[in-house]
């Protein structure tokens, strides 16, 4: 009976007009899927799909080249130029593997968008009901609305919080607050606090003026305190002279 499941709806796809693709239906989580090519069990739920695929889950849309899933257990893996959305989160990457409802792995060249915050790497896995990213590889970037760029050999994202924890080669760059820093690691956070603590070979360049530390703690208010081993350079504002300092100091010329 499977077997002939499967057969029928392999017959049906590739009985459909050209431009026309071939659907198939799961009561079960409002799963829907589309392809030009779909060979789906409708005993088991197991189903493969060929080009031009979308899949449509609990309010979830993804688009892909090919994809292998199973609408019962809610898990699969969809491969080339991947695009998905599910509630505020948007994911780009090669190959995207739903574990379940809740976990996911976006693999390739992978970027999870999210409240106008990106966080991209080779391997991004996402916990939904957490909230919670992480990656995986030897590169992660954070990158917010505002063009700030951090950097960092492996980055854990808590979006619920808007905590970043970034470790190994910590670099951040951000243009709006004329900031550069660099450290082992760091605490970043993304909300309008500006917060960042630099952990070990910390140092911070802002408008010219640098400090270096063991640890750094940066806000938005321009503060920054420092623990061990502190260096600082400081480049004071050029301050307009006073009228009556002016007209003094003429009148001492003319007077030499």
């Amino acid at each position: 009976m499977a077997y002939k499941n499967r057969l029928l709806l392999t017959l049906a796809a590739a009985m459909l007009a050209a431009g026309i693709t071939a659907t198939a239906f799961a009561a079960p989580g409002n799963f829907s899927v589309k392809a030009d090519e779909l060979e789906y069990d409708l005993g088991s739920g197991e189903a493969v799909a060929k080009g031009n695929v979308v899949l449509m889950q609990d309010g979830g849309r993804a688009t892909a080249d090919y994809a292998k899933f199973n609408s019962k257990s809610k898990s699969g893996v969809l491969t080339g130029n991947v695009i998905a959305d599910r509630d505020d989160a948007h994911i780009v990457c090669n190959e995207f593997i739903v574990h379940n409802e809740n976990d996911l792995s976006a693999v390739g060249g992978a970027m999870i968008t999210k409240a106008g915050k990106s966080l991209s790497s080779d391997r991004v896995d996402y916990y939904k009901a957490r909230e919670f990213a992480e990656t995986i590889g030897g590169w992660a970037r954070l990158t917010d609305s505002d063009g700030s760029v951090l950097n960092a050999a492996r980055i854990d994202y808590n979006m619920a919080q808007g905590v970043a924890n970034a470790y190994g080669g910590v670099d951040i760059r951000s243009d709006a607050r004329s900031l550069t820093a660099s450290a082992d690691s760091a605490v970043y956070k993304t909300d309008n606090s500006g917060y960042v603590e630099l952990i070990g070979n910390a140092k911070a360049t802002q408008n010219g003026n640098s400090v270096a530390g063991d640890k750094l703690r940066l806000t938005n208010t321009n503060v920054a305190i420092a623990d061990g081993n502190v260096d600082i350079i400081y480049i004071p504002e050029k301050q307009p002279a006073l009228p009556g300092k002016e007209k003094q100091s003429a009148d001492d010329k003319a007077l030499a």
